[in-house]
Order: C-alpha cells, then sequence, then structure tokens
C-alpha cells in the first residue's frame, strides 16, 4: 500500500466562505515521490487538473467540495478542502495501490530504503547499480563516470544529480560513490529510451534525486569500516534543509596495517571529502526556491620505494564542487523551472619526473523549461507539453605530458615507458554547447498513448548540429498489462579526455526498444524488453596515422526483464540481461566485440524484516569482459625490451565469474537515539574469479588478476 499526500496551500486574497477558493497542492505517495499525471477533479465535474512532473496541481474548489484523485496504478482517491478567510489548508491522507509506472521501459526505480536494504550493496550506491539489468560490473572503476550500460563505452552514459550532470560518480579510493546513499530521495536508472530533456548521452542515463529536508528537525552519524558521516535535515520557519559531510578513514588507521616490509612511503595517505547541501524555501503560493550544493575532494601521493626516488612518485588529486539555484513556478497545469548551476573541476596527475595531468574546467549551466497539461484539449485526453532549453560554458585549461591514451578496442600498453610523452599540450580553450527541445504526449483513448518530440543540440568545438528526434507509443492491454515501443535518436560530442584535442564530431546512436510491463498486484510488477541500438561515427584510431577519426560504426542488441517485490517484510528483486554489442573501427576491418560486451547477467536479491531485524542474501552471475589475446612476443635487442604480438582484437574473455552476498540489519534504541547496525559482506564463499592477466618481462608467463576473494562492510548508525 501507498500512501499519497494532497497539500494544498494559500489562497492570496480572502474570500466569502460561501466563494470558490484557488486550491494549489501536491500529490505525493508515500516515500514523498511526486505522483505526475495523476488527475485532480471536482466531485461535480465542473473543473479538473493533471498534476506535473513534481505531482503539482492547480484548481478552483468550492468550499466543502470533493476533490476525486485518479493515477495509473493507484486506486481511487478522495480530499475534500476545507477554506477559512485568508488561508486555505487542505490536508488529507488518501489511501493508495501500486507504484507509479516507470517513465520509459527498462527503467528501474530505487528508494533510498530499498538502496540501504539491497544486499551486496554496502549502502553504497555504486554498489547498488550491480544490481541493474545491463549495468556491466567489473571489479575496478573505469572510464569517466565509471558506469556502463548495454556493453557501450563508459563515456557513452550520463549521471545527473538534480537534473545536472556530475563528473565522475566514484572515489578512487575505496571504489565508494561520492554521494552517500542518506543525501539521496531515489535513484532512477534509464538504460536507453530517455526523452528529449536529456542529451549527450548515447547510450543510457543514471538520475539521482538528492533528499528535500523533514518535517522535523533530524540528525544521523554513521561510521563504517572506511568511513564516517553525519546529516542534520528539517524545517525552520518555512526553509527545509538537508545537509551531510562524509570523511573516508583508510588514511587514519591505513599506517597501522601496512606491513613494515612493504616497499612503499604513503606522502599523502588516501582520504576523500564528500559534501552535500540542499535547501528549500516556498517563496509564494506559486513560486518555490532551491539552493544546493555538491562537492568532492579525493587525494593520493605516494613513492613506489621507501627511498623516495623522484622517479617512483605518483600523485592524484580531484576536487570538485556545483552549487545549482533553482526556481519552480506552477498556476493552473502551468509550471516553470529556472536554474542555473556552476561546476568548478581540479584535477592533476604525476608519475614520476616526465608524465603529468593538470586540468581545470570550470563550467555554468542555465537551463529552462515551461510545460503545461490538460485534460481535455482538441480531442485528446491528458494532454502535456513542455520546452525547454539549455547552455553550457566550459572553459578547459589543460597541461599534459603522458602517452597515447587507451582507448575502446586497443590492446594493452606493450612496454610502460615512463619517460613517454608522445602526446603533449599546454593551453586554454573553451566549448558552448546549446540545447532546446520540445514534447508532447497525449492519450488517444483511454488505452493508448503516444509521446512524440524534438531536441536540438549545438555543439561549438565541432561546428556540429545534431536533430534529434524521439518517442514513444503505449498501449493498455488490459489487466494491469501495458505494451511500449519507443524510438530516438541520441549524440554525444567528443569531450572525453583528450578527445577534445582532435578534430572529431559527435557521435550518434539511434535506439530502438519494445517490451512489456505488467503490474501483477499490489507491489508487484513485472518487465521485459528488447532492444537494438545502431551507431555510428564512433571515435577510432587511425591505425597508420595514430591520429583519432570518427570512422566507426557499432550496434547493440539485447533483452532485459526486471522483476520487483514490494510487499510488507519482503523485498524482492530479480534482473536477467542478454546483450551482444559489436563494431567495426574503420570501413574494412574486422567486426569485434566491444570492450565491455558482456552476453549474460543475472541478479537475485531478496531481503525479510522480522522484529527488529532484516536479513537478505543475492545471488550474482555474469560473463567476463572480452580481452585481446597474447600470442608471442618479439625481443628488441637494441632497446632490450620484449614486444608482444597480439592475436584478433577481444577475441577471447575471462570466466564467468559468480557471488553471493548477504546482509543482516539490526535496530535498537539507545537513550534517545533509534540505533541501527548492519554486516553486508560481498562475495561470500571467496570466488576468486580472474577479470584479466598480466604478463613477465618476456610475455612467456602470466598471473592473473582476481575478484577480491570477500569484501565485508559493516556499520553503525545513530538517529536523533
Amino acid at each position: 500500500m501507498v500512501v499519497a499526500l494532497l497539500v494544498g496551500s494559500r489562497v492570496a486574497v480572502a474570500q466569502p466562505v460561501s466563494a470558490p477558493v484557488h486550491v494549489h497542492g501536491h500529490v505525493r505517495d508515500a516515500a514523498g515521490r511526486p505522483v505526475a499525471g495523476a488527475q485532480v477533479t471536482i466531485e461535480s465535474g465542473a473543473a479538473s487538473a493533471t498534476t506535473d512532473r513534481d505531482g503539482a496541481y492547480a484548481i478552483d474548489a468550492a468550499p466543502g467540495a470533493s476533490l476525486v484523485i485518479t493515477a495509473p496504478g493507484y486506486a481511487l482517491g478522495l480530499a475534500s478542502p476545507e477554506a477559512a478567510d485568508a488561508i486555505l489548508v487542505a490536508e488529507e491522507t488518501i489511501e493508495v495501490h501500486g507504484d507509479p509506472p516507470p517513465s520509459v521501459l527498462g527503467t528501474a526505480h530505487l528508494e533510498r530504503a530499498d538502496v540501504e536494504r539491497l544486499p551486496g550493496g554496502g549502502n553504497d550506491i555504486l554498489r547498488a547499480l550491480s544490481a541493474m539489468p545491463g549495468i556491466v560490473d567489473y571489479p575496478l572503476p573505469l572510464g569517466n563516470s565509471g558506469v556502463v550500460i548495454r556493453g557501450s563505452s563508459p563515456q557513452d552514459s550520463k549521471v545527473l544529480v538534480d537534473d545536472f550532470e556530475v563528473p565522475t560518480l566514484y572515489h578512487d579510493v575505496g571504489f565508494r560513490s561520492i554521494i552517500p546513499v542518506e543525501s539521496i530521495d531515489s535513484l532512477e536508472y534509464i538504460p536507453g529510451g530517455f526523452g528529449v530533456e536529456v542529451g549527450r548521452a548515447t547510450s543510457g542515463v543514471i538520475e539521482l534525486t538528492t533528499r528535500a529536508g523533514s518535517d522535523t528537525p533530524h540528525e544521523q552519524a554513521e561510521l563504517g569500516a572506511g568511513e564516517m558521516s553525519a546529516l542534520a535535515q528539517g524545517t525552520e520557519h518555512g526553509l527545509r534543509y538537508t545537509a551531510s559531510v562524509r570523511r573516508s578513514t583508510l588514511d587514519l588507521y591505513l599506517p597501522y596495517i601496512l606491513p613494515p616490509s612493504l616497499d612503499l612511503s604513503l606522502t599523502t595517505l588516501p582520504r576523500y571529502y564528500d559534501e552535500q547541501v540542499r535547501l528549500d524555501y516556498a517563496l509564494t503560493s506559486k513560486w518555490t526556491l532551491r539552493l544546493s550544493s555538491l562537492g568532492s575532494d579525493d587525494a593520493l601521493a605516494l613513492y613506489a620505494s621507501r627511498d623516495r626516488n623522484a622517479d617512483k612518485r605518483y600523485l592524484s588529486e580531484t576536487r570538485f564542487v556545483r552549487a545549482t539555484a533553482a526556481a519552480t513556478y506552477h498556476d493552473d497545469g502551468w509550471t516553470a523551472k529556472l536554474a542555473a548551476s556552476g561546476i568548478a573541476l581540479d584535477s592533476r596527475f604525476e608519475r614520476g619526473l616526465y608524465q603529468h595531468i593538470d586540468q581545470s574546467s570550470p563550467s555554468a549551466t542555465a537551463r529552462a523549461e515551461v510545460s503545461h497539461t490538460s485534460r481535455d484539449t482538441a480531442g485528446f485526453a491528458d494532454l502535456s507539453w513542455r520546452a525547454g532549453a539549455e547552455t553550457v560554458v566550459t572553459e578547459h585549461r589543460l597541461d599534459l605530458a603522458m602517452p597515447k591514451e587507451h582507448i575502446e578496442g586497443e590492446p594493452p600498453q606493450t612496454v610502460d615507458d615512463p619517460m613517454d610523452t608522445s602526446v603533449t599540450y599546454a593551453g586554454a580553450f573553451s566549448t558552448t554547447n546549446h540545447a532546446a527541445w520540445t514534447s508532447a504526449t497525449a492519450g488517444l483513448d483511454d488505452r493508448v498513448r503516444i509521446t512524440g518530440g524534438l531536441r536540438v543540440d549545438h555543439f561549438s568545438r565541432s561546428g556540429a548540429t545534431e536533430l534529434q528526434p524521439r518517442g514513444e507509443l503505449a498501449i493498455g492491454l488490459g489487466h494491469g498489462v501495458t505494451a511500449r515501443v519507443s524510438a530516438g535518436a541520441y549524440s554525444r560530442p567528443p569531450e572525453y579526455q583528450t578527445e577534445l584535442l582532435a578534430k572529431l564530431v559527435p557521435e550518434r546512436s539511434r535506439q530502438m526498444i519494445g517490451g512489456l510491463q505488467w503490474d501483477v498486484a499490489d507491489g508487484v510488477r513485472l518487465q521485459g524488453s528488447l532492444y537494438y541500438t545502431d551507431r555510428d561515427q564512433l571515435i577510432t584510431r587511425d591505425e597508420m596515422t595514430g591520429e583519432l577519426s570518427n570512422r566507426g560504426r557499432g550496434t547493440t542488441k539485447g533483452a532485459e526483464l526486471l522483476a520487483i517485490v514490494k510487499r510488507g517484510p519482503w523485498f524482492g528483486w530479480l534482473t536477467y540481461a542478454y546483450s551482444h554489442s559489436t563494431r567495426v573501427d574503420a570501413p574494412g576491418m574486422q567486426m569485434r566485440l566491444f570492450d565491455y560486451d558482456v552476453p549474460h547477467s543475472l541478479n537475485v536479491a531478496a531481503s525479510y524484516r522480522v522484529g527488529r531485524f532484516q536479513f537478505g542474501a543475492r545471488f550474482r552471475l555474469q560473463s567476463g569482459l572480452p580481452a585481446t589475446p597474447v600470442d608471442g612476443a618479439i625481443f628488441d635487442s637494441d632497446a632490450n625490451v620484449y614486444y608482444p604480438t597480439f592475436g584478433p582484437i577481444n577475441s577471447v574473455r575471462a570466466p564467468t565469474h559468480h557471488q553471493l552476498d548477504i546482509r543482516i540489519d539490526r535496530w535498537f534504541h539507545w537513550g534517545p537515539a533509534r540505533m541501527t547496525q548492519f554486516l553486508d559482506i560481498q562475495n561470500v564463499y571467496m570466488n576468486e574469479t580472474a577479470v584479466g592477466y598480466f604478463y613477465g618481462f618476456d610475455y612467456t608467463q602470466r598471473a592473473a588478476f582476481r575478484q577480491l576473494p570477500i569484501l565485508p562492510t559493516v556499520g553503525l548508525r545513530g538517529e536523533f
């Protein structure tokens, strides 16, 4: 059972009790999620309104009249507003059933409580993502965001926090996400087919919504094996606030656990800091304001020898902070959103005496969107229209001296040369990306709903303009079954690492998705989908010149199944994904697998709460990643180095990995505090599957790089 809360707001002018009053409010479920597309109707049928994406509505109602609330997947709800001289307060709890339908077929939605109870998740967003269908889970984070969706490259997907992109999702130290799970409200994973409001991605999107303040003051602190955090939230004089801080603790105890025989000198112990602040305030009955900040700071410096030889020095530092101001207006079916966000991003990497990267990329984003919903317009039922625009301006200041970076499909580096600085650059330049979009959704009848839209992106660096039509058709088949088919075009600019230094055009993809969604019963949902993605203008390296170009093409096809159970004390989660991703790097070349092609991925999880305890387990199985085999080696007597000879690219595969994760939670009270203890253990039976191989100097012998044998996470949280 889900409970929706309908809350009215102030009436601008005092009115007689018998006069109609203008009611503003929101429809939300028990988890605080807005219920979009709900119909709020006067019982007599004299007026009606449709809630927008935020669950907001506005309607004129006579005092004492009943409001009828209906929404797909929910039972009927009723509310009765009451009027006073100058203030109208309508607060009514409405019992409804089910979960809101996913915005896109294949979408997986997790609330904060779901992430916290997922076995093997370790109370971390990054680990929870491994349970999503289509996510490639590999032992170490790679790429710009560390997220690989449906076999594509990491840079093809985006991570958004409250509608704005963050440069990375994880810490290099401890492989934890930059946002503590206590600071989020929900996580939405969209593997493909997302709407026109999101761009600059050709695969999938992960959208995180941060947590607004609670109605009453609330504080909590948590201490885990590798970090400690604190969070405060509440409401003061109409201002809702949430603030959290987190710090790693690895640097506090690492000096005491490293063996004295280890030939290593840590000058800056590995550590990270995180902060997240959100303030919400209702300026008027129609305008709300949100101010937020999100930041992270990572640092590690060491010498690979106790005598601190300069040629064995390693330094890595990354820090960023994003600040956002957003205002939302709502009145009589109209909604407008205005937002400005800026990010300061700095990173520094040094290795030995010669190799280094020093990058600073401050960026500013302005975004505006307007939408309107109506019950019946021009013969269309529940017509919803939106239009928006966005501009992103980034100043890139870059100083680098490094070897050529590894790109998709290239064999591993043959010789590790700390003096290799074949790619050098020192300078500054700016990029400006403009976007505009519009879309409309309407019901053709009670069973058929259609969405169509267009997004236009212009990328100043390449001068390219991309037209990207997108649309979906949804047909209700009865008994809770809905068939959905979508298609769309997507593009991403060449802005990943040194792509900016080459003359490249955007990569493009065209996605087609079809499948069924079945709401079996209250709290039980099953959805399955088939998809096909065609990609072109993929970035590859020319074998002759060594330069980057857009000569590649690729395809991805697959099927995904997602089943969710949320009933009483039970939480169940089952996902299976089949995927096959291939590409051709240039005309005439052989077809090969993507670096992250994973044919099979299975996750089965369940948890049960009884009394003060909760017990859960998850089983995971995933195909190994493709690899390029080493067939032999050639000795260069002049350089005194062995150079490997490789077989066909990505023609072999690492073994299939499987593991069992368990989790136990216990709740108790300690004085005024509500305490939570948890133990989360990944890979209980210590299956150390090989995920790759490294070779000796002459390539005649190899050793396996294996999964972590076991990874326990323990934590203690106090809530006050």
